[in-house]
């Protein structure tokens, strides 16, 4: 037998069917050879066993326990995100090896160590490596192991990507011509939260986002263009834990773009994505090149409203609209006999949508009796009727638009309410006349502008003129004390 040295003690019981368990003592002794023979327990040599059974037989302790770190530090991580798992040893502590465990699959890996002395393992996180985590290093002395204790422990949490969406088209064709407008629609499984959508396009092996940031609508409007055609796909997001978590992508949609339509085209004359009540605006149908026309047709939602006759194309004008006007508008053409071997097909649809008219705001002055003198200040208030996400305010002094700073102005807006306040520190007699105010709201990407807010005349009264009104003011409260003192005394003496 060797010299007496460090030894672990281990309690063997002998199972019914000869089986042999192992039951570690809760402390390690020194003991002399000559226990070597001792009846009713069995003495392993410590590092000799560490090396058979290294994680079974490891007592805590023998070196300093590391610590272990997590890079990035997130709340919650996505599948398949890369992480680094970084176990440092105490400062002062050598190290020549390091082991990562997980609660759930053991040890996962051995550690690279680093220039600084601390082991490092990256590796991709997914639903089934989340867990709790921890990590030990060792290093040799006088050619045997020496193991540390176990190192703080982390929590990975894990979260799926969220299901996928549907990307839808509208309208769904085949292929599209040039100008035609698709509508692609994002949307996201029934009971789903989303709070943004995004869109993309695969163009050979890249897939590129068509928006250059989030966006809370789950539509993309596009323009149809040769450029324009590919493959899209959609995903969506919501906030969890302070991490925005998108969903897997859904199935991909083809677009197909042609430059030789065989049907006409509609176009519209402003194009706007919304229009008033009382604005006036023009259809024109244009036939395809050398094709032979004697006439068009317009319709709006399916209905006819209008024959006109044309050569290459026809315009049909809508005149200060009305609610009636809006719905989808579509036009096709017609010809001789021989030209109805070619299947000629309405032209796509174009939107027209329609609002009232907004309602003018309300313009408030300071001081309220619409008279001021020369040198005091002024301010005007232009309120609008109701809040909106995005609307501009604009004030006018006998028509023509006011520039900020022109008359030495403040202009200040708050963000709470629908309002803006124009502020002149002091007036001079030019500030005299009718001022009113308007306000836009950007609709769908058109700013939209309201009727003027009822006048308001200011009258500047000169610095002279008030002196001398302050002056005859005076003379007449003067006066009348006068005239009511000498009444008193009259009366006082004739009563006596």
């Amino acid at each position: 037998m060797g010299a007496s040295g460090n030894y672990y003690v281990l309690f063997l019981e002998r199972g019914t069917h000869g089986s042999i368990s192992v039951h570690e003592s809760v402390t390690k002794h020194t003991f002399p050879e000559t226990l070597w023979g001792f009846s009713g327990f069995i003495q392993i040599h410590l590092q000799s066993f560490f090396q058979t059974f290294p994680r079974l037989a490891r007592p805590a302790g023998l070196l300093p326990a590391p610590h272990l770190s997590l890079e990035p530090l997130l709340p919650i991580y996505l599948q398949w995100e890369e992480i680094s798992l970084i176990c440092s040893p105490p400062q002062g502590e050598e190290a020549t090896s390091y082991r990562f465990f997980n609660n759930e699959m053991g040890e996962i890996s051995e550690g690279v160590s680093s220039q600084s002395g601390k082991g490092q393992v990256v590796t991709a996180v997914q639903g089934g490596n989340a867990g709790v985590y921890t990590c030990q290093y060792s290093r040799e002395e006088s050619g045997e192991k020496i193991l540390s204790g176990d190192s703080n422990s982390i929590q990975i949490p894990v979260v799926d990507s969220l299901l996928p969406p549907k990307l839808s088209l509208d309208p769904l064709y085949a292929f599209y011509f040039q100008g035609e407008h698709v509508t692609l629609r994002c949307s996201a499984p029934l009971g789903q939260k989303a709070e943004g959508y995004r869109f993309f396009k695969q163009s050979g092996e890249q897939i590129v986002e068509v928006f250059p940031h989030h966006k809370s609508n789950d539509q993309f409007f596009i323009t149809a263009e040769l450029g324009d055609a590919g493959i899209y796909i959609c995903e969506y997001w919501r906030w969890e834990s302070g991490r925005m978590i998108p969903s897997r992508t859904s199935d991909p949609v083809s677009i197909s773009v042609s430059d030789s339509p065989v049907r006409p085209r509609l176009t519209v004359t402003p194009d706007h994505p919304i229009y008033m009540t009382g604005e006036s605006i023009t259809l024109m149908c244009s036939a395809p090149t050398n094709a032979t026309v004697l006439g068009f047709r317009f319709f709006r939602d399916g209905q006819n409203t209008g024959s006109p006759l044309g050569n290459g194309s026809a315009q049909l004008p809508l005149l200060r609209m009305e609610i009636e006007d809006a719905g989808s508008y579509t036009c096709d053409f017609w010809g001789p006999e021989a030209v109805q071997e070619i299947p000629l097909e309405q032209s796509a649809p174009v939107q027209i949508i329609l609002i009232d008219a907004y309602t003018p705001p309300m313009l408030i002055m300071d001081p309220p009796s619409k008279v001021v003198s020369e040198g005091y200040p002024l301010s005007f208030t232009c309120i609008a009727p109701w809040k909106t996400e995005e609307t501009s305010f604009h004030f006018y002094k006998d028509g023509t638009k006011i520039v900020p700073g022109n008359t030495r102005s403040e202009m200040s807006s708050t963000e709470r309410w629908p309002r803006n306040v124009f502020k002149i520190p002091e007036v001079g007699l030019n500030i005299s006349g009718e001022f009113t105010c308007m306000y836009e709201e950007n609709m769908s990407g058109r700013w939209i502008s309201s009727p003027w807010s009822p006048a308001v005349n200011v009258t500047v009264i000169a610095s002279s003129r008030v002196h001398a009104l302050f002056w005859l003011r005076s003379l007449v409260v003067g006066a009348s004390f006068f005239i009511i003192n000498s009444l008193i005394f009259l009366i006082f003496h004739c009563c006596l």
